[in-house]
């Protein structure tokens, strides 16, 4: 499910007022979007100099080289329509920190230390990338809502979630491709029986291959193996049933990626999760930075310590 991107406008109607001068040109504001579009006020700030509206035009986030342009037009013209950021409040900014900006900041640096590490998290049954996901499967699912609202107001930030959600759709598949290709090469299903032969598990004091796979049936053991490979997965610590196995013969069933036809969905997949890892370092920093931004201005912190629970 991708995330939608519907702008939110705050339309702002500047205008001069009727009893104005030429020597002395005042201005009523007219802010129809304040209240939202369903409720029909509009709040007007009547009778402004023009150095007054270049200030409100400034507290509502206006850059300065358009305020100076938008004066210039309403010198000129006597009306001028605007769009400005709608209004948002601590307690909407507390709720989008909490439930969106920090876990997904904590996310996305995480996907960025996996990507790196070439670890997909791939599991084959089903198949999944099990901690790179959509961005939505970041966040508890209560928390859906407010990522749409952080969406519909900031565009570049909904267009760049997009581009994260399918970049991992193609990450998946990739590497669906790269492990079906592997498991079924011949050279490596030779390889993974002769290394699972009796006398082989014998000399690493394994009695009895179930003692490798566990509970998995004996036509998930090839495709188990091949998980482990497509994940570049490093030594297993000693309480994993398969540790003793793999972390003796890591290094030569690895050296599968290069087999013929095996290293071509290898080196695609290493591109895509580039070109994933490109995005989600964007993302990340679009998030840092909104989060940044917004706690500055509405004085929201970051993360609320255990005082401000107990008097919020």
């Amino acid at each position: 499910m991708r995330v939608r991107i519907v702008p939110v406008l705050r339309i702002v109607q500047i205008q001069r007022t009727a009893d104005s001068t030429q020597t002395d040109p005042r201005y009523d504001i007219v802010d129809s979007g304040q209240f939202g579009e369903e409720s029909g006020v509009a709040a007007v700030t009547h009778s402004l100099l023009g150095h007054e509206v270049g200030n409100w035009l400034a507290q509502e986030g206006v850059p300065f080289s358009s305020v100076t342009s938008i004066l210039k037009e309403l010198s000129e013209t006597g009306s001028v329509q605007v769009s400005v950021e709608p209004r948002l409040g601590p307690r909407i900014v507390r709720a989008w920190f909490d439930t969106v900006l920090n876990p997904l900041i904590g996310s996305v640096e995480f996907e960025l230390g996996l990507l790196t590490k070439r670890n997909w998290t791939f599991s084959f049954a089903p198949p999944m990338l099990e901690l790179i996901r959509p961005t939505k499967s970041y966040l508890r699912s209560d928390a859906e809502s407010n990522l749409e609202q952080v969406a519909e107001l900031n565009l570049p930030l909904a267009a760049n979630i997009q581009t994260h959600d399918v970049a991992t759709e193609t990450l998946l598949n990739s590497v669906i491709a790269l492990h079906s290709a592997l498991i079924s090469n011949d050279q490596f299903v030779d390889l993974c029986n002769s290394l699972l032969a009796p006398e082989n598990l014998l000399d690493l004091g394994i009695e009895d291959i179930r003692f490798v796979f566990g509970a998995y049936p004996a036509s998930d053991r090839i495709k188990l193996l091949g998980q482990n490979v497509v994940n570049n997965l490093g030594e297993l610590p000693p309480h994993f049933a398969t540790a003793k196995f793999w972390n003796r013969h890591r290094k030569s069933l690895l050296q599968a990626l290069a087999y013929p036809n095996v290293r071509e969905h290898d080196s695609s997949t290493a591109q895509i999760a580039a070109h994933l890892a490109s995005v989600s370092k964007t993302l990340l920093n679009q998030v840092k930075d909104l989060r940044s931004r917004l706690s500055l201005r509405y004085d929201v912190p970051y993360v609320r310590t255990s005082r401000d629970k107990l008097t919020a």
